[in-house]
């Protein structure tokens, strides 16, 4: 579908591999330099890895890691490449692309399949800069979590790859019990979701593609290493054709009949996300509304249950919908709607900045609540991401924002109306 915007991980180092070749390639593009002694940076995977690695041959995987640290995240593993019984290579097909690469073993640090660790190099095998971009990682993860101990926040829990497996089959069982009433949903799946649809197949694909690339512009953002597991299994997405089909799916199986809503993200207290809609009949209207609704169960899922405030969540979810579909309109004009607005009333609206779990922002308001987002990430992206880890880790708004950007939100409100042409305004 015209308009929306797919990341492909791996196509870089493809091209690497095929304008340079053979060892000369796997030098450039793996990393793997000798040291003095003759050693190269990993030998290659363990034995015993070719048969653990069989089950998943010809399917979609987590992640290769290579020796420079860059990452095929989501590759077919089209093939195991073997020598005397030891893995040579192992033959990729990148997402989104139809060739095929041969990664030398010898350049491989990280193998990830259905959640699992299947292999990772020891230190000795991993060459230092990757070794310091781990310890970083590991070091700001640790950080954060005694920031949250500290403020009394639980963490999601880290589920094994069995746990992952049981939480997919609920799903997959909680969708079996759906079709019984609508036999014509559908179940397929990506990497990250399970979409159940009455659409036909060939219709539904872009739009899956959006769901992933939409989870890939969050971990890009929020310094996620792409690959590594964020929902709860994965995430369900009910996507239904007639808005009528999708309402009696809220009544019976969601508990809440929303007759005026294209779409919604149901986030519950375990860490379950299931987001159900309806196509409507603008495509990159649909397109967006997939987005911006299932980013609410992604930020649901990241680090902590801690809730955003509502005007912070949905300018997320209208920011990443215009990165992933920028083709749709909506969020400019909603973005001209609210200047009206604010310029009729000099405010931004009554409770645009209540921060209770169960308040919402109005409709005009949502391109208040975008303008600000894009505003601050516009200011600084790495201190944009520090607040909204604060918020997480159990800081208030008023809180993380002077952390991080020395402001109040009166301040913030004062910094975007002169930027919108209202240098008056007021909450």
């Amino acid at each position: 579908m015209r308009g929306i915007r797919m990341r492909r991980g791996g196509f870089v180092l493809l091209m690497l591999f095929i304008l340079c070749g053979g060892d000369a390639a796997s030098e450039l593009v793996f990393g793997a330099r000798r040291s003095q002694s003759g050693a190269a940076w990993g030998q290659g995977p363990l034995p015993g890895l070719a048969e653990r690695l069989a089950p998943h041959v010809g399917e979609t995987i987590d992640l290769v890691e290579i020796a420079n640290g860059n990452r095929f995240v989501r590759p077919v593993l089209e093939e195991v490449l073997q020598r005397g019984g030891r893995i040579t290579a192992l033959r990729l097909r990148p997402e989104g692309e139809s060739r095929i690469v041969n990664v030398p073993a010898r350049g491989i640090v990280k193998i990830m399949a259905a959640r699992a660790t299947l292999y990772e190099a020891d230190g000795s095998g991993v060459p230092p800069g990757v070794r310091r971009l781990r310890e970083t990682y590991r070091q700001q993860e640790e950080a954060s979590l005694q920031r949250m101990q500290a403020r009394g926040v639980a963490p999601w829990p880290q589920l094994s790859a069995e746990e992952h497996a049981a939480q997919v089959a609920e799903l997959e069982a909680f969708v079996a019990r759906v079709r019984q009433v609508f036999p014509a949903l559908q179940l397929t799946s990506t990497h990250e979701f399970l979409v159940a649809s009455d659409m036909p197949a060939g219709r539904l694909a872009p739009f899956q593609a959006a769901l992933d690339s939409m989870h890939d512009s969050l971990c890009d953002l929020y310094g996620i290493p792409r690959g590594e597991p964020v929902w709860r299994g994965k995430c369900l997405v009910f996507v239904f054709e007639k808005q009528a089909d999708f309402a009696v799916f809220e009544g019976r199986f969601m508990e809440g009949a929303l007759p005026a809503a294209f779409g919604v993200c149901h986030q519950r207290s375990d860490g379950r996300v299931v987001m159900a809609c309806y196509s409507g009949d603008d495509a990159s209207a649909f397109a967006h509304m997939l987005v911006h609704e299932t980013s609410h169960g992604f930020n649901h899922r990241w680090k902590s249950p801690v809730q955003f405030p509502n005007w912070l969540n949905e300018g997320i979810a209208e920011w990443v919908g215009t990165q992933v579909v920028p083709a749709c309109q909506q969020v400019p004009l909603k973005e001209a709607k609210a200047l009206e607005y604010m310029r009729s009333t000099g405010s931004v609206g009554p409770g645009f900045f209540d921060d209770r779990p169960s308040a919402h922002i109005q409709p005009v308001q949502y391109g208040i609540a975008s303008g600000l987002v894009k505003m601050l990430l516009a200011r600084d992206r790495k201190k944009f991401v520090a607040f909204v880890q604060g918020l997480k880790e159990g800081q208030g708004v008023e809180e993380a924002l002077q952390k991080t950007f020395r402001a109040s939100l009166d301040d913030l409100l004062k910094a975007y109306g002169q930027t919108v042409g209202v240098p008056m305004l007021s909450r």
